[in-house]
């Protein structure tokens, strides 16, 4: 049993990665998805929502189906299994070194969410046909038109 288990849902940000499987490794498939953060406070008052970058990593036949799927903007749930914050060093406009962090989340499922698409319910395009009539048991069915013999 994992200990860990996390939760995310955000939308591809840039252009996922896909790296095939040879003889060493599976398949990778790597995003990073922008994740609304809790409504955070202001010195006046009132409160934002930060977005937090996240990569996404998942392998196998999981990140197969992904390459095939998911392009970026297409708002993604991930549920991950391991946690891994890293730091690496860069250096800004005027040439200066930056620390910078990232948080890589290894996904075991990946699925489409649509919690926030305009999802509607409209009339079927063919029109319901009453309840049918409940038969006592033993009893045969009545049929409208001519009867088709079963394949055996």
């Amino acid at each position: 049993m994992l200990d860990i288990h996390i939760s995310l849902t955000g939308r591809i940000a840039y252009d996922p990665r896909f790296f095939a499987s040879d003889h060493e490794a599976p398949a990778m498939w790597s995003a990073v998805l922008e994740v609304n953060g809790p409504p955070t406070p202001r010195r006046d008052g009132s409160t934002y929502l930060p977005t937090r970058q996240v990569e996404v990593v998942v392998y196998g036949v999981a990140a197969i189906r992904a390459h095939e799927s998911y392009r970026k903007g297409h708002l993604v749930m991930a549920w991950g299994c391991d946690l891994m914050p890293r730091t690496y060093e860069t250096k800004n406009r005027e040439g200066k070194p930056v620390v910078r962090a990232a948080v890589k989340v290894i996904a075991t499922d990946l699925g489409l969410a649509t919690r926030y698409s305009p999802v509607r319910e409209e009339q079927a395009a063919w029109p319901v046909a009453a309840a049918p009539r409940r038969l006592a048991q033993g009893a045969s069915a009545a049929m409208d038109g001519p009867a088709t013999p079963l394949a055996a």
